[in-house]
């Protein structure tokens, strides 16, 4: 018999979680009457304080010009009990000092438990707050699923508990179009490469005597996003006015472009390297050189004496022309199916007819010559980015190119190098992909999100909005920048 009773508590006990966000929630709003509605009227009150959304970075700068980056824009926790706020390093300390433990978060007005240390869902809250205030009060009577409903029933009856502590990612709160920095940020968190340096013996923070310095503000940016607490999102405020003080064209507002943003960040993080060397062709040994500059060669062959001109440059990526990919598929018949990333390597790396007006051999007495001109390859970076260019610019209009490329999971890049039949262990060119950066919308007006690889499995980010996505769906993505990591690190690669 008393093992009867003892499971029939174990049941009521989980049914009653199942019913709240949270076994703390359960206790609060499922025992005294009185207790209950107290800690609803609490909650509507904090929901009705907070503002909806969070002050511009522009009117927060007027209010406080030397702001601190680490409390300004960072979401505030409003406690149900006493209306105190805190930020989220504080409410440990406040709830040990009062014994509060619900807090409303000031973004997304989010109920926050620090029982479990994480956000949580109450269908009954949700449904107070998001009723007219005449009919709020019916709603909090009408607390307890009614009997009635055979799918609530169910959820009541399958829901099964689970850790409350939150694991995983974080999203980057957009600033003021600012999308376009924090796709390209949430690519460099994502990757282990840079993960590594930045939490290891990478940029040193406290070492470093340079002002507004790039380099300082993205290793921040990492102890950011890494720190032992990840419910929230983040504003890299830091690297926003640190880029803007950088470069006079990112200051403000407008709109960028994210591939150019990311040409500025590898180049700045790369000059704040101790040591480094900045024309790139003396054989930089820094990290950030070796990370994310390969080298690309020019071969020009004079069509008469057959004399070649080979010029080798570094190069941050590869901008592969889309809109050559698909008008030769529309020409040839294949008008239907989408241009993928194998043919724009093997368009950028065809042989391209010059004229004559463009090309002087000095084979020939440096008298003007028709040739033929090739792109290889010479060495491959760790970090291959690739931007499948969208954009085409003319005197008469500029236009984008909408619509899916195909481009795949992991990509062998031998046959595009200087030595395309070379023997040699294949594996050593393969990458994997880490992150797609896709945009919609127009030339003039549009926003950025990117997908990234999170361990084994992918998720979206859309500003701080994070949300878990299959392989499939990145696969569909209008991707517009593409990031492959190399999948050894072993050997050279040249």
């Amino acid at each position: 018999m008393a093992a009867v009773t003892m499971a029939s508590v174990i049941s009521v006990s989980l049914l009653s979680e199942s019913e709240f966000g949270c076994e703390h929630l359960a206790t609060q709003l499922g025992q005294d009457p009185g207790v209950a509605e107290q800690f609803k009227a609490s909650f509507i009150k904090a929901h009705n304080a907070l503002a909806p959304h969070p002050k511009s970075l522009e009117t927060a700068l007027k209010q406080n010009p030397a702001p601190r980056a680490s409390t300004l824009l960072k979401p505030k926790y409003m406690c149900l009990t006493c209306a105190d706020t805190c930020l989220s390093n504080e409410r440990k300390a406040h709830a040990d000092k009062t014994g509060h433990s619900f807090y409303m978060e000031s973004r997304g007005r989010l109920l926050y438990c620090q029982g479990c240390e994480d956000f949580v869902y109450d269908y009954g809250l949700e449904r107070l707050r998001s009723s007219p205030p005449e009919s709020a009060l019916e709603v909090a009577k009408k607390r307890r699923f009614s009997d009635s409903s055979s799918d609530e029933l169910y959820i009541r009856s399958n829901a099964t508990k689970r850790p409350c502590a939150k694991t995983g990612v974080r999203g980057l709160f957009n600033l003021g179009q600012t999308c376009y920095l924090n796709v390209i940020l949430q690519s460099l968190l994502h990757d282990p490469i840079l993960t590594t340096y930045f939490l290891g013996n990478g940029h040193q923070i406290h070492d470093c005597n340079a002002n507004d310095c790039i380099g300082c503000a993205v290793a921040e940016a990492f102890a950011d996003f890494n720190s032992s607490e990840k419910p929230e999102g983040f504003a890299a405020l830091n690297l926003l006015l640190a880029s803007w003080r950088a470069s006079p064209t990112l200051a403000g507002y407008q709109q960028q472009d994210a591939h150019e943003y990311y040409q500025f960040l590898v180049d700045k993080l790369h000059a704040s390297t101790e040591g480094h060397n900045d024309s790139h062709k003396g054989g930089c040994s820094c990290f950030f050189h070796k990370t994310f500059y390969g080298k690309l060669r020019s071969s020009v062959t004079c069509d008469k004496c057959g004399n070649i001109t080979r010029t080798e440059d570094p190069m941050v990526d590869l901008s592969l022309d889309v809109q050559v990919q698909a008008k030769k598929r529309a020409m040839g018949g294949n008008g239907t199916s989408p241009p993928t990333l194998s043919g724009c390597l093997e368009s950028f790396t065809s042989p391209e007819k010059l004229m004559a007006d463009v090309y002087n051999c000095s084979g020939c007495g440096n008298t003007p010559q028709k040739a033929t001109k090739q792109l290889r390859i010479k060495k491959l970076p760790a970090i291959l980015c690739m931007q499948l260019k969208r954009f085409e610019h003319t005197f008469s209009v500029s236009e984008k190119l909408e619509g899916r490329i195909d481009f795949p999971m992991s990509i062998n890049m031998l046959p595009y190098t200087t030595n395309p039949n070379s023997k040699v262990d294949k594996s050593r060119f393969i990458y994997d992909l880490s992150s797609a950066v896709v945009h919609k919308g127009k030339l003039d007006a549009g926003h950025y999100y990117v997908y990234c690889r999170q361990g084994d499995q992918w998720a979206l980010f859309n500003d701080d909005q994070v949300t878990a996505v299959t392989e499939a769906d990145v696969l569909n993505a209008d991707a517009y920048l593409l990031f492959y990591n190399l999948r050894s690190l072993a050997s050279p690669r040249s």
